[in-house]
Protein backbone atom coordinates (compact mmCIF):
# COMPACT_ATOMS: atom_id res chain seq x y z
CA UNK A 1 0.00 0.00 0.00
CA UNK A 2 1.25 3.50 -0.61
CA UNK A 3 1.34 5.56 1.91
CA UNK A 4 -1.26 8.85 1.94
CA UNK A 5 0.27 11.89 0.95
CA UNK A 6 0.97 14.82 3.68
CA UNK A 7 -1.88 17.24 2.52
CA UNK A 8 -4.85 14.69 2.20
CA UNK A 9 -3.70 13.64 6.12
CA UNK A 10 -3.78 17.08 7.40
CA UNK A 11 -7.10 17.56 5.38
CA UNK A 12 -9.27 15.11 6.95
CA UNK A 13 -8.72 16.52 10.80
CA UNK A 14 -8.67 19.95 9.36
CA UNK A 15 -12.66 19.07 7.96
CA UNK A 16 -13.56 17.73 11.29
CA UNK A 17 -12.66 20.14 13.54
CA UNK A 18 -14.35 22.80 10.94
CA UNK A 19 -17.23 20.89 11.14
CA UNK A 20 -17.40 20.67 15.46
CA UNK A 21 -16.81 24.53 15.31
CA UNK A 22 -19.38 24.56 12.61
CA UNK A 23 -21.93 22.80 14.90
CA UNK A 24 -20.79 24.05 17.91
CA UNK A 25 -21.60 27.70 16.76
CA UNK A 26 -25.10 26.15 15.45
CA UNK A 27 -25.92 24.41 18.97
CA UNK A 28 -24.94 28.18 20.80
CA UNK A 29 -27.33 29.96 18.42
CA UNK A 30 -29.87 27.52 18.64
CA UNK A 31 -29.49 27.76 22.53
CA UNK A 32 -29.32 31.63 22.27
CA UNK A 33 -32.52 31.58 20.27
CA UNK A 34 -34.58 29.43 22.08
CA UNK A 35 -33.87 31.04 25.45
CA UNK A 36 -34.49 34.31 24.18
CA UNK A 37 -37.71 33.26 22.72
CA UNK A 38 -38.96 31.77 25.22
CA UNK A 39 -38.35 34.92 27.83
CA UNK A 40 -40.35 36.26 24.99
CA UNK A 41 -43.48 34.29 25.53
CA UNK A 42 -42.94 34.69 29.05
CA UNK A 43 -43.41 38.56 28.71
CA UNK A 44 -46.17 38.14 26.84
CA UNK A 45 -47.87 35.74 28.88
CA UNK A 46 -47.22 37.32 31.95
CA UNK A 47 -48.64 40.96 30.36
CA UNK A 48 -51.83 39.15 29.20
CA UNK A 49 -52.32 37.90 32.63
CA UNK A 50 -51.96 41.22 33.82
CA UNK A 51 -54.87 42.39 31.47
CA UNK A 52 -56.86 39.70 32.62
CA UNK A 53 -56.07 41.06 36.07
CA UNK A 54 -57.76 44.60 35.09
CA UNK A 55 -60.57 42.83 33.21
CA UNK A 56 -61.31 40.33 36.12
CA UNK A 57 -61.71 44.61 38.25
CA UNK A 58 -63.84 45.92 35.97
CA UNK A 59 -65.75 42.92 35.55
CA UNK A 60 -66.09 42.56 38.95
CA UNK A 61 -66.70 46.66 39.53
CA UNK A 62 -69.91 45.51 37.55
CA UNK A 63 -71.23 42.60 39.02
CA UNK A 64 -70.88 44.07 42.52
CA UNK A 65 -73.17 47.51 41.04
CA UNK A 66 -75.50 44.96 39.42
CA UNK A 67 -76.46 43.33 42.34
CA UNK A 68 -78.07 46.80 43.75
CA UNK A 69 -79.37 47.69 40.08
CA UNK A 70 -76.74 50.29 40.01
CA UNK A 71 -75.92 53.39 42.68
CA UNK A 72 -77.54 56.13 44.04
CA UNK A 73 -74.98 58.95 44.71
CA UNK A 74 -76.15 61.74 47.52
CA UNK A 75 -76.30 65.53 47.33
CA UNK A 76 -77.36 67.83 49.78
CA UNK A 77 -78.29 71.61 48.99
CA UNK A 78 -78.95 73.89 45.80
CA UNK A 79 -75.24 74.55 44.99
CA UNK A 80 -73.62 71.07 45.22
CA UNK A 81 -71.73 70.40 42.05
CA UNK A 82 -73.39 67.67 40.14
CA UNK A 83 -71.67 64.20 40.63
CA UNK A 84 -70.45 63.88 37.26
CA UNK A 85 -72.90 61.87 34.40
CA UNK A 86 -75.99 59.99 36.28
CA UNK A 87 -79.13 58.58 34.98
CA UNK A 88 -81.72 60.12 36.91
CA UNK A 89 -81.77 62.41 39.82
CA UNK A 90 -84.34 62.23 42.85
CA UNK A 91 -85.19 65.55 44.75
CA UNK A 92 -86.60 65.22 48.17
CA UNK A 93 -86.95 67.88 51.44
CA UNK A 94 -84.29 67.51 53.64
CA UNK A 95 -86.54 67.78 57.10
CA UNK A 96 -90.29 67.84 57.85
CA UNK A 97 -91.72 71.35 56.57
CA UNK A 98 -88.84 71.75 54.33
CA UNK A 99 -91.12 70.26 51.06
CA UNK A 100 -93.93 72.91 51.68
CA UNK A 101 -91.72 75.37 52.04
CA UNK A 102 -89.46 74.77 48.80
CA UNK A 103 -93.03 74.38 46.96
CA UNK A 104 -94.12 77.43 48.31
CA UNK A 105 -97.24 76.17 49.93
CA UNK A 106 -96.19 77.90 53.61
CA UNK A 107 -95.08 81.90 53.73
CA UNK A 108 -91.92 81.68 55.20
CA UNK A 109 -88.78 84.17 55.59
CA UNK A 110 -85.70 84.14 53.08
CA UNK A 111 -84.02 82.36 56.20
CA UNK A 112 -86.00 79.29 56.57
CA UNK A 113 -86.28 79.28 52.71
CA UNK A 114 -82.58 79.33 52.34
CA UNK A 115 -82.45 76.83 54.96
CA UNK A 116 -84.74 74.37 53.41
CA UNK A 117 -82.12 74.82 50.33
CA UNK A 118 -79.31 73.88 52.28
CA UNK A 119 -80.76 70.83 53.60
CA UNK A 120 -82.48 69.42 50.53
CA UNK A 121 -81.22 66.14 49.05
CA UNK A 122 -81.03 64.58 45.59
CA UNK A 123 -79.84 61.23 44.76
CA UNK A 124 -78.19 60.79 41.40
CA UNK A 125 -78.65 57.37 39.73
CA UNK A 126 -75.89 55.83 38.27
CA UNK A 127 -76.41 52.18 36.74
CA UNK A 128 -73.24 49.51 36.58
CA UNK A 129 -72.23 50.51 33.40
CA UNK A 130 -72.05 54.13 33.98
CA UNK A 131 -70.41 52.93 37.24
CA UNK A 132 -67.60 50.92 35.35
CA UNK A 133 -66.95 53.83 33.22
CA UNK A 134 -66.25 56.03 35.91
CA UNK A 135 -63.93 53.34 37.72
CA UNK A 136 -61.91 53.47 34.03
CA UNK A 137 -62.24 57.75 33.84
CA UNK A 138 -60.54 57.43 37.93
CA UNK A 139 -57.63 55.02 36.72
CA UNK A 140 -56.79 57.04 33.68
CA UNK A 141 -56.98 60.16 35.42
CA UNK A 142 -54.30 58.77 38.15
CA UNK A 143 -51.50 58.14 35.44
CA UNK A 144 -52.07 54.54 35.65
CA UNK A 145 -50.19 52.89 31.85
CA UNK A 146 -53.19 50.16 32.21
CA UNK A 147 -56.26 51.19 31.00
CA UNK A 148 -59.57 49.29 30.13
CA UNK A 149 -63.24 50.82 28.50
CA UNK A 150 -66.71 48.87 27.76
CA UNK A 151 -67.93 48.82 24.26
CA UNK A 152 -69.91 47.02 21.73
CA UNK A 153 -71.08 46.18 17.89
CA UNK A 154 -73.78 49.09 18.79
CA UNK A 155 -73.37 51.54 21.67
CA UNK A 156 -76.30 53.87 23.46
CA UNK A 157 -73.28 56.56 24.21
CA UNK A 158 -71.43 57.53 20.67
CA UNK A 159 -68.57 57.96 23.06
CA UNK A 160 -68.13 54.32 23.79
CA UNK A 161 -68.00 53.24 20.13
CA UNK A 162 -65.43 50.70 19.41
CA UNK A 163 -62.00 51.37 17.30
CA UNK A 164 -60.10 49.12 15.29
CA UNK A 165 -58.61 46.79 17.70
CA UNK A 166 -62.18 46.12 19.43
CA UNK A 167 -63.89 45.72 16.23
CA UNK A 168 -60.89 43.14 15.42
CA UNK A 169 -61.52 41.59 18.96
CA UNK A 170 -65.64 41.39 18.45
CA UNK A 171 -64.82 39.18 15.26
CA UNK A 172 -62.37 37.03 16.35
CA UNK A 173 -64.40 36.26 19.38
CA UNK A 174 -67.77 36.03 17.78
CA UNK A 175 -65.85 33.02 15.58
CA UNK A 176 -65.05 31.06 18.56
CA UNK A 177 -66.67 27.61 19.16
CA UNK A 178 -68.30 27.71 22.44
CA UNK A 179 -69.53 30.99 22.48
CA UNK A 180 -71.40 30.85 25.60
CA UNK A 181 -71.39 31.96 29.24
CA UNK A 182 -69.82 28.80 30.15
CA UNK A 183 -66.06 30.06 29.23
CA UNK A 184 -63.91 32.72 28.49
CA UNK A 185 -63.76 34.72 25.42
CA UNK A 186 -60.65 36.70 25.21
CA UNK A 187 -58.64 37.93 22.32
CA UNK A 188 -55.51 39.79 22.14
CA UNK A 189 -52.80 41.14 20.27
CA UNK A 190 -49.69 43.37 20.37
CA UNK A 191 -49.64 46.80 18.49
CA UNK A 192 -46.95 49.65 18.87
CA UNK A 193 -45.74 48.27 22.19
CA UNK A 194 -49.20 48.19 23.99
CA UNK A 195 -50.74 44.60 24.79
CA UNK A 196 -54.46 44.94 23.61
CA UNK A 197 -56.81 42.40 25.69
CA UNK A 198 -60.43 41.78 25.07
CA UNK A 199 -62.66 40.04 26.80
CA UNK A 200 -66.33 39.46 25.90
CA UNK A 201 -68.57 40.41 28.26
CA UNK A 202 -71.94 38.69 29.65
CA UNK A 203 -75.37 40.23 29.66
CA UNK A 204 -76.88 40.16 33.25
CA UNK A 205 -80.98 39.78 33.16
CA UNK A 206 -80.37 43.33 35.26
CA UNK A 207 -79.09 44.45 31.76
CA UNK A 208 -82.32 44.15 30.35
CA UNK A 209 -84.03 46.85 31.76
CA UNK A 210 -82.31 49.28 29.87
CA UNK A 211 -80.93 47.06 27.04
CA UNK A 212 -83.16 44.21 25.91
CA UNK A 213 -85.36 46.67 23.54
CA UNK A 214 -86.24 50.57 22.65
CA UNK A 215 -89.52 50.38 23.10
CA UNK A 216 -89.10 48.72 26.86
CA UNK A 217 -86.23 50.92 27.91
CA UNK A 218 -87.02 53.33 30.48
CA UNK A 219 -88.13 56.99 29.01
CA UNK A 220 -85.29 59.17 30.15
CA UNK A 221 -82.53 56.99 27.87
CA UNK A 222 -84.78 56.93 25.35
CA UNK A 223 -85.34 61.05 25.46
CA UNK A 224 -81.74 61.97 26.19
CA UNK A 225 -79.87 63.06 23.68
CA UNK A 226 -76.31 61.67 25.54
CA UNK A 227 -77.68 57.95 24.67
CA UNK A 228 -78.33 58.95 20.60
CA UNK A 229 -75.70 56.20 19.67
CA UNK A 230 -78.15 54.46 17.47
CA UNK A 231 -77.78 51.29 19.37
CA UNK A 232 -77.56 49.79 22.26
CA UNK A 233 -80.13 47.38 22.58
CA UNK A 234 -80.98 43.54 21.79
CA UNK A 235 -78.90 42.01 24.30
CA UNK A 236 -79.81 38.81 25.33
CA UNK A 237 -79.07 37.64 29.43
CA UNK A 238 -76.23 34.93 28.57
CA UNK A 239 -75.31 35.84 25.39
CA UNK A 240 -72.23 38.42 24.84
CA UNK A 241 -73.43 41.82 24.90
CA UNK A 242 -70.07 43.33 24.40
CA UNK A 243 -65.98 43.18 25.23
CA UNK A 244 -63.92 44.91 27.81
CA UNK A 245 -61.45 46.23 26.22
CA UNK A 246 -57.64 46.61 28.07
CA UNK A 247 -54.58 48.39 27.00
CA UNK A 248 -51.35 47.12 29.11
CA UNK A 249 -47.74 48.63 28.12
CA UNK A 250 -45.85 45.42 26.43
CA UNK A 251 -42.35 45.33 28.15
CA UNK A 252 -39.26 45.08 26.64
CA UNK A 253 -38.10 41.40 26.97
CA UNK A 254 -34.34 42.61 27.41
CA UNK A 255 -35.63 45.01 30.26
CA UNK A 256 -37.82 42.60 31.66
CA UNK A 257 -35.46 40.39 32.21
CA UNK A 258 -32.55 42.33 33.37
CA UNK A 259 -35.28 43.33 35.79
CA UNK A 260 -36.52 39.60 36.88
CA UNK A 261 -33.29 37.62 36.64
CA UNK A 262 -31.84 37.65 39.83
CA UNK A 263 -27.49 38.05 40.30
CA UNK A 264 -27.44 34.05 40.23
CA UNK A 265 -28.72 33.66 37.09
CA UNK A 266 -27.23 36.75 35.51
CA UNK A 267 -23.31 34.52 36.38
CA UNK A 268 -24.83 31.54 35.24
CA UNK A 269 -25.66 32.55 31.83
CA UNK A 270 -22.10 34.42 31.41
CA UNK A 271 -20.13 31.04 32.80
CA UNK A 272 -22.11 29.20 29.78
CA UNK A 273 -21.70 31.87 27.49
CA UNK A 274 -17.93 31.99 28.63
CA UNK A 275 -17.88 27.84 28.26
CA UNK A 276 -19.70 28.26 24.89
CA UNK A 277 -16.49 30.60 23.79
CA UNK A 278 -14.19 28.63 25.08
CA UNK A 279 -14.72 25.55 23.27
CA UNK A 280 -14.90 27.60 19.83
CA UNK A 281 -11.29 28.69 20.86
CA UNK A 282 -9.78 25.33 21.31
CA UNK A 283 -11.70 23.73 18.88
CA UNK A 284 -10.07 26.84 16.48
CA UNK A 285 -6.60 26.01 18.00
CA UNK A 286 -6.77 22.31 17.71
CA UNK A 287 -7.54 22.59 13.71
CA UNK A 288 -4.52 24.52 13.15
Amino acid sequence: MHPMPAAKQSAAPRARGLGFVALLALFLVALGLGAWWTAQSIVLQRTVSEGRTVADMAENVGRWASQYGGVHVRTTGAGTTIPGAFLTRSVYAGASGDAAVLQGLRSEDRASERGAMERMEAYHWKNPALIQREVADVIAASGSKSRYRLTARSVLNPNNAPGAFEREAMDAIDALPGNDAKRQLEYWSVKSGQLLYARAVMAQPSCLKCHGNAEAAPEFMRTNAQFNGGGGYGYVAGKPAGIISVSVPMPDTGSALSASLPPQAWVAIAVAVASGLALVVLALRRRR
